[in-house]
């Protein structure tokens, strides 16, 4: 099997009786790292079984993307997908884990859950909101749970920051790419206080309403329990 030259990154000037690639280090170092990912087996909830084992199976093959060297040890993985909820008691492990990787190490935070704490935020005091939280997050795939196509387009993004970003003069810096752009005139300052005038709304209870909501489900109950 040959090597497709067309895919290298850098020039290919022809010669006599061959070609010359022209290229630099940084570009052909981001180029194999980008194509030789290796996940960490690690899930915390159902959206490890949703994608992940979903996407290493027959119909989604990870191998088409270099990424299904899947590794049971920290040390010897560079990319952590975290798929599922984190709850407080699981936040230190996860920051071990990370810490045990080599550098350079990647983070993809798969789900709602992994996100921004999904269905959980409200009325749970156990859930982290948001892998960012405890770590350096570089890919987000949104969804509940995401498509193993989704994930697919979170490891091209990887792949694509990898190439783009981060070199060998300054390893753990690189950029990352924006996977969507806000609307016209809306500012991520006005998505913040949206946000927190909505969880501070949900965190204010109304007794009287709730002794009322109360009242009419015991008397509910009382009903069925005598039309038995």
């Amino acid at each position: 099997m040959g090597m497709i030259t067309e895919k290298l990154p850098g020039y290919i000037e022809p010669v006599p009786g061959g070609s010359v690639l022209l290229t630099s280090m940084d570009k052909l170092i981001n180029w194999s790292r980008s194509n030789s990912l290796w996940p960490l087996t690690f899930g915390t909830s159902c959206c490890a079984i949703e994608i992940m084992m979903a996407s290493g199976a027959a119909r989604h093959d990870l191998a088409r993307f270099g990424a299904e060297v899947t590794r049971p040890s920290p040390r010897q993985a560079d990319l952590l997908v975290v798929a599922g909820t984190i709850v407080k008691r699981m936040a230190p492990r996860l920051r071990t884990l990370y810490e045990q990787m080599g550098e350079p190490r990647y983070v993809m935070a798969t789900g709602s859950c992994a996100i921004s704490g999904g269905p959980f935020i409200y009325n749970s005091y156990s859930t982290i909101r948001g892998a960012d939280e405890i770590l350096p997050v570089d890919v987000y795939v949104p969804g509940c749970p995401p498509r193993p196509e989704a994930f697919f387009y979170g490891i091209l993004t990887l792949q694509k920051m990898i190439k783009l970003g981060e070199t060998i003069r300054k390893p753990g810096v690189r950029k990352k790419p924006v996977l969507a752009a806000l609307p016209p005139g809306v500012t991520l300052d006005q998505i913040q206080k949206e946000m927190a005038a909505l969880l501070e709304k949900d965190a204010v209870i109304n007794l009287d309403e709730a002794n009322r909501l109360r009242e009419e489900w015991a008397n509910i109950k009382m009903a069925g329990n005598e039309g038995a």
